[in-house]
């Protein structure tokens, strides 16, 4: 099957300021393991004639250690303002099994997929941009930027060639929350925003 999914998404994770995950498999999340939450966007988007414009999917994984190290468990939530058939497309895309940048990536880093979950999602950009979950957690991020206002952008970290990111900007995600009944608890410090544009 074919896809093209394009896009804004947020990352959060329980490390400090930043996550070291993001530089390779050489380093160590700041809590000896790491738990993270992704949500993403979808402006505009296509599998097979299903059009995905306008939806939006989270995800939440944890990993013993390193990120790059594997032996991961996740969950997708799936936005239940999305059709049947919309659902069945994107879990298909981004647990990977649809081929594209998502298959390799998770592929190696993802043991065991939990369940997919029918959800409530909200997400909104601007100054403050969050990220709700149902009720599994929630997130507001405050972007950092230097003395002129430019926001703090990283390029060429490791991880941001399996995701296809070109870059992210970082963001304060304290105060965030994640409590999913079958992974571990945790809260959020480490923010980052980017923008996709993937394909199949």
């Amino acid at each position: 099957m074919s896809w093209t999914i394009s896009g804004q998404s947020m990352e959060m994770c329980n490390c400090k300021m930043l996550c070291p995950c993001w530089l390779g498999p050489e380093v160590e999340p700041d809590e000896g393991w790491c738990g993270a939450a992704l949500g993403f966007d979808i402006r505009t988007g296509n599998s097979d004639g299903v059009d995905l414009s306008g939806t939006v999917v989270a995800f939440v994984g944890e990993w013993p250690g390193n990120f790059f190290e594997g032996n991961g468990s996740a969950r997708l939530y799936l936005d239940h303002n999305a059709s049947a058939e919309q659902r069945a497309a994107l879990e298909k895309i981004f647990n990977g099994n649809d081929g594209g940048p998502l298959e390799p990536l998770f592929g190696a880093v993802i043991d065991k997929w939990l369940p997919s979950q029918v959800v409530q999602l909200n997400i909104d950009w601007g100054e403050t941009p969050s990220l709700v979950i149902g009720d599994i957690g929630k997130a507001t991020l405050k972007r950092l930027k230097d003395d002129t206002g430019q926001s703090t952008r990283v390029t060429g970290a490791a991880a941001q060639a399996g995701f296809q990111f070109d870059g992210m900007d970082l963001a304060s995600s304290s105060g965030s929350h994640w409590s999913d009944p079958d992974l571990q608890d945790w809260e959020g410090n480490s923010g980052t925003l980017h923008e996709f544009n993937w394909s199949s």
